[in-house]
């Protein structure tokens, strides 16, 4: 009958059995664990105040364990990458030289349009289309070049569905801005070097930027909508780098003043207008990635007339190690050229990314989009009456920026996570400049034109070091170094190593199953013993 109630799993012997075996494996353990304290709390030769003693020094180290073990993982999972310098420096020649966009202030021909005269007419009310339809859309549309938003004064005003052809038409054309052009010591013609490109300040010059077809996806945007007129073929990826004999965009082997650029920009007397700006003139100058496009309303320094500017650029180029990589965007805080999908760029960068969502954004709350953002099919373009509304959408999405930061919530909508790319180069300047007495040097071509009629300025770009030390983004621990900081720890205060752990794991385990196996054979052993003794005494 005890037999049979001790296989039962819920008779009172098999739990009294079960209980012993504990009690006995977990005497055992404390005999030869390694772990501190534990001999001294639970061992049986000691008396009740060392117990208690033992215990709460036990109880305390295991807190203090516990808890830096807990704030060494929770710094590993929100802070597990840092930035930090490399150890070597590379070679300018393994990025390419900045993208330079130029942009005159001066906006029109005077032989074109007076601006000033002709605003002054609408705006006295003395022009209106029925009089000169022409050269009113030719106001209108030059108006949206301005610093400072006219829309008060011409409410009305609606954007023509031509007005991207007619800014390019009325543009100064290249051939009055060049006068001539250097690159890397060597004469080119400008028209070779600068390709015509759509900004906010209208139609600008562009040097090392790669083409359309390789910047934008055609297929989503309206066929009017062309950005810019390079055709080369590009060989450089912003994640790989150039491919084995790549050339263009174009790159430079050394910091040199003669391994750079060199431009002589002109600008005529009789067209300059001081309407449309801040009463300055000359021309603005944008430094860019070659895959970047640029927005002049951000970040710009200026070429003032009849000066000499020499611009020396000191690269900053962030990377992002392989296990880095191994991390979430959120985690590394930046993506990864293929991890955003971007509607109208094949190219993911910041800049593309938040001019992307701020032409969604306006397109959204305004019905239109500005004349230079990426056109979607079918989407009419923004006029002056809808300025305050797109002013009001630029302002939505930096509000959401500037929330998000703070930890608040936004607007899905209006919100971008424009993130850097992993691997992104930014072009940071030191620039001089010097009054150019140009007049009394062969810088000018005195076939075509004459000296008095022009001012003419001059820019040197070049970078100032042969070699540049990239920024990379690593892992601040890795899992080795996240177990290595848990086992010191438990080191520290416990005594514990990976052996104890096993050995906790093996007496909480396979212990008591040794133990209650060797207890069932001794037991049968009893019982068969007990059994040849009734057969003899029978």
């Amino acid at each position: 009958m005890e037999l049979e109630d001790g296989h039962n799993p819920d008779s009172p012997l098999r739990r009294k059995v079960l209980l012993k075996l504990s009690k006995q494996a977990g005497y055992e353990f404390c005999d030869v664990t390694s772990i501190h304290g534990v001999k001294q709390c639970f061992g049986s030769d000691k008396f009740l105040p060392e117990k208690v003693w033992w215990v709460t020094v036990f109880i305390i180290s295991l807190y203090l364990c516990l808890s830096q073990m807990y704030s060494v993982y929770r710094k590993w999972e929100r802070d597990p990458i840092i930035v930090s310098f490399d150890q070597h420096p590379q070679p300018i020649y393994s990025i390419p030289f900045p993208a330079i966009t130029i942009c005159p202030e001066t906006k029109v021909k005077s032989s074109t349009l007076n601006l000033t005269e002709t605003f002054i007419l609408v705006r006295s009310r003395k022009l209106d289309e029925s009089m000169d339809s022409k050269r009113v859309r030719k106001l209108m549309a030059l108006l949206q070049l301005c610093d400072y938003q006219l829309y008060d004064r011409n409410e009305n005003a609606t954007a023509d569905e031509d007005t991207l052809q007619l800014l390019r038409r009325l543009a100064i054309p290249s051939f009055e801005v060049f006068n001539a052009c250097l690159w890397r010591a060597s004469s080119f013609r400008c028209l070779n070097l600068f390709k015509t490109t759509l900004t906010e300040k209208g139609f600008c010059f562009t040097f090392n930027m790669i083409g359309n077809n390789e910047l934008l996806r055609k297929e989503e945007l309206d066929s009017r909508y062309a950005f810019n007129s390079e055709t080369r073929e590009s060989h450089w990826d912003l994640d790989t780098g150039y491919r084995q004999g790549g050339v263009f965009p174009f790159r430079v082997v050394a910091g040199d003043y003669n391994e750079g650029l060199k431009v002589m920009l002109l600008a005529k007397k009789v067209d300059m207008d001081f309407f449309c700006g801040d009463k300055f003139q000359g021309f603005r100058v944008l430094l860019h990635m070659p895959n970047e496009y640029p927005q002049l309303s951000s970040q710009f320094f200026r070429i003032p007339l009849n000066q000499e500017l020499i611009v020396t650029v000191t690269p900053r180029v962030m990377s992002t190690d392989d296990h880095a990589m191994l991390y979430s965007a959120d985690k590394r805080n930046c993506y990864h050229g293929t991890e955003r999908y971007l509607r109208f760029f094949r190219i993911y960068n910041r800049r593309n990314c938040e001019v992307e969502c701020l032409t969604n954004i306006t397109q959204q709350l305004c019905g239109c989009v500005r004349f230079w953002m990426p056109r979607p099919v079918g989407a009419p373009l923004c006029g002056l009456r809808d300025n305050p509304c797109a002013e009001k959408a630029m302002s939505n999405m930096i509000k959401a920026e500037a929330a998000k930061v703070k930890g608040e919530s936004v607007e899905n909508a209006a919100y971008c996570n424009c993130m850097p790319s992993c691997t992104h180069v930014e072009y940071q300047t030191q620039i001089s400049q010097a009054d150019w007495e140009w007049q009394q040097g062969g810088f000018f071509d005195f076939d075509k034109r004459q000296p008095d009629d022009v001012h003419q300025s001059k820019m040197v770009i070049y970078f100032k070091e042969s070699h540049f030390i990239p920024i990379s983004r690593s892992e601040i621990n890795s899992i080795s170094d996240l177990f290595a900081s848990a086992g010191g720890l438990m080191g520290l205060f416990m005594g514990v190593s990976l052996i104890s752990l096993v050995e906790l794991l093996y007496y909480c385990t396979v212990r008591p199953f040794t133990l209650w196996k060797l207890s069932r054979r001794k037991r049968s052993s009893a019982n068969h013993c007990s059994s040849k003794e009734s057969d003899g005494v029978q």
